[in-house]
């Protein structure tokens, strides 16, 4: 993900990120820690095992209840029903996500007067993919009312592309659920998940300071093979999810497995083929991530793996507590306010907005 980022302004927010309060972990009152010799990161992520971030990711792994939030955020990745778009197939594949990540983040910056007008020619120069790629991907967009393009009044040709509160809600959707998980057992951060997902302003700079702390360490998925060859195949991190829920229900006292994990029920439940469905099982098989067997049943699921997905998960958690940390500073006037980027956004759309140098 990080060299797909590379293109991003890191000027500004980001070193907010770096030296915002870390979340107040310390104040659980849980009694069902594990003791740090049983615990260990990823083996991905050593060379980062000193960050403050991977310190704190292993203190939220010493809980017992940590599976409990572990299922709960797979259960929430494929329990949701698609409304009025196709998300599995729009959202739930890397290319795709990262150019409607890296829009949002680019929309962010210009407002902010810190990037150049986020345009089509700026997202094709930029983001992951063919120009031709990116450009019918961003059609499809506009045409279900996801993006509006318009013209700034400097230049009536620069059509600018301003990203839906339905779009940020999509591509938050994973980051809001690792959010929602980390409530189970730690302290509710300032701003709850809920109220940066109805809140334009907010989704925006919550998602764009991720997107910018993701272009200067790729600490966060590029370490994680499973978790990133998953992503680049249609709705293969919801498979994963899937899976890992099966499995994560099978080392929890009184959790149901959600469904079956046939060819049959896995395509039915994501919208694709069976076909495909038995790409993503067998490549997992002959990596050794995991085994499914024809009947539908985990047959084989390595601590590796386990060890891997908890890691993950963990990290994503701090991350996204962090920056929930930072917006909620910017929201009290810390910084550039939430209301002055929805009264920018609000002229914009007004067609009297000025344009923005990089």
């Amino acid at each position: 993900m990080g060299k797909a980022l590379l293109k991003i302004n890191r000027r500004s927010c980001i070193g907010h990120v770096a030296r915002a309060a870390s979340p107040n972990f310390a104040s659980i009152t849980r009694t069902d820690k594990r003791s740090m010799s049983e615990i260990r990161l990823y083996p991905g992520v050593e060379n980062f095992a000193a960050d403050s971030l991977w310190v704190e990711a292993a203190e939220l792994m010493r809980y017992a209840s940590y599976t409990e939030a572990l299922l709960s955020y797979c259960e929430a990745m494929i329990a949701r029903v698609p409304k009025l778009l196709p998300a599995n197939k729009l959202f739930a594949q890397k290319q795709r996500y990262l150019i409607s990540f890296l829009l949002i983040c680019f929309y962010v910056q210009w407002l902010e007067s810190r990037g150049a007008p986020p345009t089509l020619a700026f997202l094709q120069r930029s983001a992951p993919g063919s120009p031709r790629q990116i450009a019918d991907f961003i059609s499809g967009l506009r045409d279900r009312g996801l993006i509006t393009a318009t013209s700034l009044e400097t230049d009536r040709r620069t059509q600018i592309l301003k990203p839906s509160l339905e779009l940020m809600q999509e591509i938050g959707h994973s980051p809001l659920a690792i959010l929602r998980s980390s409530e189970r057992f730690a302290p509710a951060p300032p701003l709850r998940p809920d109220e940066i997902a109805r809140d334009e302003d907010l989704m925006a700079r919550w998602l764009a300071l991720s997107a910018e702390r993701y272009a200067v360490k790729d600490d966060l998925f590029g370490p994680f093979p499973a978790i990133v060859r998953h992503s680049e195949r249609d709705a293969g991190h919801l498979v994963f999810c899937a899976v890992m829920s099966a499995a994560l229900s099978q080392r929890s006292a009184g959790a149901k497995v959600s469904g079956s994990l046939t060819y049959r029920a896995l395509a039915d439940r994501f919208d694709v083929s069976r076909q495909h469905i038995s790409n993503i099982l067998d490549e997992a098989a002959e990596k050794g991530w995991y085994r499914v067997s024809p009947g539908g049943e985990l047959a084989l699921m390595p601590d590796e793996t386990l060890l891997q997905f908890e890691t993950w998960v963990a990290g994503q958690m701090v991350h996204y507590r962090r920056l929930a940390l930072v917006i909620a500073g910017k929201a009290t006037g810390a910084s550039t306010s939430g209301s002055e980027i929805g009264a920018r956004s609000g002229a914009l759309s007004d067609g009297r907005h000025r344009a923005r140098q990089p």
